[in-house]
């Protein structure tokens, strides 16, 4: 899922794959808002944050700056700080 990302180590690829087949049911029952709920529980920073939305998203279909917008912008990411 996340071989296209240049440089990636393999146990970081892994891990944030397991967080987009945990979050995927979960856009699919709620919404994204419970996805960036979900991350910010698991203690998933901006980065990892963003690449597992965009591949939510589809990770041809989806523009970087739109993944980095709706974490950055998330109610649940807000709190945080």
């Amino acid at each position: 899922m996340f071989g296209k990302v240049a440089g990636m180590q393999p146990e970081i690829a892994a891990q944030l794959t397991a967080l987009v087949e945990e979050c995927r049911p979960v856009l699919s029952s709620e919404d994204m808002e419970a996805v960036q709920a979900l991350l910010v529980e698991r203690g998933a920073s901006i980065v990892p944050a963003v690449a597992v939305t965009k591949a939510l998203l589809g990770w041809e279909d989806t523009p970087l700056l739109v993944a980095r917008e709706i974490v950055e912008t998330s109610a649940a990411r807000m709190s945080v700080h």
